[in-house]
């Protein structure tokens, strides 16, 4: 039982902060919650639940072979960003491509992945954007499957214009992260490797507070998930998912300052949060 309605006296670094019980959704903490920010890679959430929702109505299944695009080899090869390379002469499956997306955050995974659905990413991001409106998600607009901003796509964007981003609110990341886990609790067996092995290379999941991933010394014993983001627009940015004694909860921070203050604001708030129960 929850002695207080929420965390009190905690300051967060960051623009903005949520904390949920993933259960009942009861707010344990907000900070600037209903701004829209830039999403970066916490985007790819939607990516997942729609491929999920596809797999489901049998547009597409887990062995689907999906062929590479002029578009998708661009992204996959561009330096700088999060990716697994993909080559054009190569089969993948869905499968293949929804592990690299989900463990390693790879940008040409996910718009392969939103190609094989909806046949062009500008059609996927109209259905990202229809179940956006679905989820009562009013401070979320996507202009592509990625989160990368559109300057980063190049000649390839399609949606907004050149200088637009995927944006949502740290509220409406909360709830799409509920809403996905709740519908497809086994993705957690998935995002909580500590990596993908594709054709012997080793590719390492970004989420530094699994219990699995030691070298940095921000694992927390329960994370078993969920995305982490960054872009120079949106900062450093983490949704999270930890379970304690049968309480589970999420967690979303954007725009910290590196890639540890992410884990290390989102740590505070788990460790305020069960101090509570």
């Amino acid at each position: 039982m929850v002695r207080f309605l929420k965390i009190k006296d905690l300051e967060i670094n960051a623009s903005s902060a949520y904390l949920i019980n993933a259960e009942t959704g009861r707010v344990l903490y907000e900070k600037n919650s209903d701004l829209p920010l830039p999403t970066a890679s916490m985007s790819k959430m939607m990516t997942e639940l729609l491929v999920l929702e596809a797999i489901d109505k049998q547009i597409i299944n887990w062995d689907t072979s999906v062929s590479i695009s002029d578009y998708v080899y661009a992204i996959s090869s561009q330096p700088g960003f999060a990716s697994v390379h993909l080559e054009q002469d190569k089969v993948y499956t869905v499968k293949d491509l929804f592990d690299a997306m989900a463990i390693h955050s790879a940008n040409g995974a996910a718009i392969a992945l939103a190609e094989a659905v909806a046949t062009s990413e500008k059609d996927f991001v109209m259905k990202m954007n229809e179940k956006a409106e679905q989820l009562g998600l009013a401070k979320s607009q996507f202009v592509n499957s990625t989160g990368l901003d559109n300057e980063h796509l190049g000649k390839y964007f399609s949606v907004g214009t050149f200088e637009d981003t995927n944006t949502m609110s740290a509220k409406d990341i909360a709830t799409l992260a509920q809403y996905l886990i709740n519908k497809y609790p086994e993705l957690l067996e998935v995002i909580s490797q500590n990596q993908y092995i594709k054709n012997d290379q080793y590719y390492h999941n970004t989420n530094w507070m699994l219990p699995g991933v030691t070298a940095y010394g921000l694992a927390y014993q329960g994370v078993d998930g969920l995305k982490t983001g960054f872009t120079d627009l949106a900062g450093y940015c983490f949704a999270g998912t930890v379970e304690e004694d049968g309480v589970r909860l999420i967690s979303v921070v954007m725009g910290t300052s590196s890639k540890t203050e992410r884990f290390e604001e989102t740590e505070k708030l788990y460790d305020a949060a069960f101090e509570l129960y």
